[in-house]
């Protein structure tokens, strides 16, 4: 279990104290730790906290949450229809013919060399790839759906995570520690319930391995999570539009790599005829899960985004990275073995990404899980035939 005896304080009291400390240090010293020159303003308000970033490691013009609460969250795109029969966040008939009444859990998976093979990914609704820090990416898996009886490594929190999360309704976001002050924020963010792995009580539904190192050794269950929030009952809004068949005009192609995408390694999906679904290599070799089965997708969706270095180290010298997805850019889809180009577009925080293709019209997922690239614009994207 994680160390947390020095942590009795409650958590509201530590943290909103943790905050007074913020502001007088800048009022002092103008900077933050390191000498990095940045303002930062924090506003504690009823229900969250609104947290604005300026200065050079700042993104331009983005606050790092805009989206403060449900009731008060303006989308500016139709929401899709939320249909009692077919999963949210798939398109697929519901176990038992009815959406489960609860909501969608976003768990931080770690990536790197030591935390693979990963358990629980191939049972995940949706998989976002971001990148974390140092060229290395981590996941956030989303689930509603579909349960895991065994989740890990979980990992700590990063600014993109609760940013794509804002368009879940109420979701659970699960993670084990991070940055102090993105602790502190999420825990103050009234739309979703916070499961820190390393505070009580959320730190009960967390469980260490023996056969692994810290912190590689941190697991949990969708079960464990949902336990969590039982009060909840409300499933996420779908985050994508569905039909059976591609668009007229999709192009055919064998594999799609992301180059040097993961600590320098290629990523690439492979289209599998036969399982019908894409196959996850990176490094080139097969990415399994635990259970030895090689990840997979019914779709993969290519979200170029901008990024920017975060205003924390997240690893030694190492800042964190910001990926940017609000606004519009590049978007490709993979689906039935063909190729769909177009953009993505989401107007702010809390609304849905929309796909459409270069003609206008709606781009459309195949029913079945998806994994979501967020790849940075200065990577490349290669293509087979």
């Amino acid at each position: 279990m994680p160390n947390r005896t020095h942590r009795r304080q409650s958590r509201p009291g530590r943290r909103l104290q943790g905050l007074r400390d913020r502001l007088g240090a800048l009022g002092r010293r103008g900077r933050i730790a390191s000498g990095a020159s940045l303002a930062a303003v924090l506003v504690v308000v009823a229900g969250g906290v609104a947290f604005a970033l300026t200065g050079s490691h700042a993104p331009p013009r983005h606050h790092a949450s805009r989206r403060t609460d449900t009731a008060t969250t303006t989308s500016t795109l139709p929401p899709p229809k939320l249909d009692r029969h077919l999963c949210p966040l798939t398109g697929q008939r519901a176990p038992g013919g009815k959406v489960p009444q609860r909501p969608a859990i976003g768990i931080k998976i770690g990536n790197d060399p030591a935390a693979r093979p990963q358990s629980g990914l191939i049972y995940a609704d949706i998989v976002y790839e971001e990148m974390a820090e140092g060229g290395i990416t981590r996941y956030l898996a989303v689930f509603q759906c579909h349960e895991a009886p065994v989740l890990g490594p979980v990992r700590s929190v990063r600014w993109d995570d609760w940013h794509v999360l804002a368009s879940y309704g109420h979701p659970i976001l699960a993670y084990s520690g991070g940055i102090s002050y993105w602790e502190q924020l999420t825990a103050h963010l009234s739309w979703l319930f916070d499961a820190d792995a390393t505070f009580y009580p959320a730190a009960n539904a967390y469980y260490r391995t023996s056969n692994r190192y810290p912190p590689e050794n941190l697991y949990t269950s969708t079960a464990a999570i949902w336990k969590l929030d039982p009060s909840n009952h409300q499933p996420p809004p779908p985050q994508f539009q569905y039909r059976p068949l591609p668009a007229a005009g999709a192009e055919p192609i064998s594999s799609m790599t992301i180059v040097g995408f993961s600590e320098g390694e290629n990523v690439t999906w492979t289209w599998d005829p036969a399982a019908k679904a894409w196959m996850r290599s990176q490094g080139g070799v097969p990415d399994t899960d635990a259970s030895g089965m090689q990840l997979r997708a019914a779709n993969v969706v290519v979200q170029f985004v901008h990024t920017y270095p975060g205003p924390y180290y997240e690893s030694g010298t190492t800042r964190g990275v910001h990926s940017i997805t609000e606004g519009t850019g590049v978007a490709y889809l993979l689906r039935d073995g063909k190729l769909e180009k177009g953009t993505w577009h989401t107007p702010t925080y809390g609304d849905t990404m929309e796909l459409r293709l270069s003609n206008g019209d709606l781009m459309a997922l195949q029913p079945g899980n998806t994994w979501v690239e967020m790849v940075p614009v200065t990577y490349a994207v290669q293509f087979q035939k």
